[in-house]
């Protein structure tokens, strides 16, 4: 009889482990992992990015409909006085390859390349006209805070060639006050999808 009794409570909590198992198993939220698509940042989709040694602008992106990759095009367009009247216009893309994606994430290589014009007192004989070349390659990090909103962080090497070249191994450049050399910062790009 206590043979049995043991038997069949070693029964009853080993179906109670099982089922308790399989219910907390189904109510679990798992993060799915597929090689390169994550179902979200497809499409058109617009904002604001910038690239590393400090090009700026509007972002104008498409992700393929697979998921594999996604194109950034973007441009800006400013005008300030700060003793000289200097209008900056930036233009470029970048191309992306999705090595790694999960549900609310992915992580991609590429780079791309922008021009940016500085006119500095136009119509006057000192004016100061240049343009400057960036080239970028890297890493790219998407985090979807909801399924059509994505934040943006860039890291890897940008180069600019112009009268300041410089280069920069890391997160987005920003330069120093006063002329001086550039500083590595992190900055955040964002942008929305029409999915």
């Amino acid at each position: 009889m206590r043979r049995m009794i043991l038997v069949a409570s070693t029964f009853l909590v080993a179906a109670f482990l099982t089922v308790s198992s399989a219910q907390a198993q189904s109510t679990e939220a798992s993060a799915t992992i597929t090689p390169a698509a994550s179902g979200h940042g497809r499409g058109l989709g617009v904002g604001a990015m910038t690239m590393l040694n400090g090009f700026d602008g509007a972002l104008v992106t498409w992700g393929s409909a697979g998921g594999g990759f996604h194109v950034d095009g973007f441009f800006g367009l400013r005008h300030y006085t700060a003793g000289a009247s200097t209008t900056p216009f930036s233009i470029g893309g970048r191309f992306w390859y999705h090595v790694h994606a999960a549900t609310f994430a992915d992580f991609s290589l590429g780079g791309g390349l922008g021009l940016l014009h500085y006119d500095t007192n136009p119509g006057n004989p000192n004016n100061d006209s240049r343009l400057d070349l960036a080239l970028q390659v890297g890493a790219q990090i998407r985090a979807f805070i909801v399924p059509n909103v994505a934040l943006l962080a860039d890291l890897g090497l940008g180069v600019r060639f112009g009268p300041t070249d410089n280069l920069v191994i890391g997160g987005q450049s920003v330069g120093g006050g006063g002329g001086g050399n550039s500083f590595v910062s992190g900055t955040l790009g964002i942008a929305y999808f029409f999915e």
